[in-house]
């Protein structure tokens, strides 16, 4: 028995755009904070540092996959709609 898959192009596209603001707010959310002269304060600025890697890293990672996501959907729809034109000209 045949299985139809049904895929809506739209909200793909749609959770897309939506991932890369979301990629967007997690770089943003860094605090300006000044680090005191404290002993301590090195330790904090450090901290501090890799944190924002660490947010980079996963904005950027949020950002290829929510591209990835548009790609296939943009293809999805492509192709979907080029075989119902073919399907349309053969019947």
């Amino acid at each position: 028995m045949a299985k139809d898959l049904d895929v809506h192009a739209g909200g793909l596209l749609s959770a897309a755009a939506d991932s890369v603001a979301v990629a967007a707010g997690v770089l943003a959310d860094g605090d300006d904070v000044s680090v005191s002269a404290r002993p301590s304060g090195a330790g904090v600025a450090a901290f501090d540092a890799v944190s924002a890697a660490v947010r980079a890293r996963l904005a950027s990672r949020i950002a290829g996959q929510a591209s990835d996501v548009g790609a296939a959907a943009e293809r999805y729809d492509a192709t979907d709609g080029g075989n119902a034109d073919t399907i349309a000209v053969t019947v």
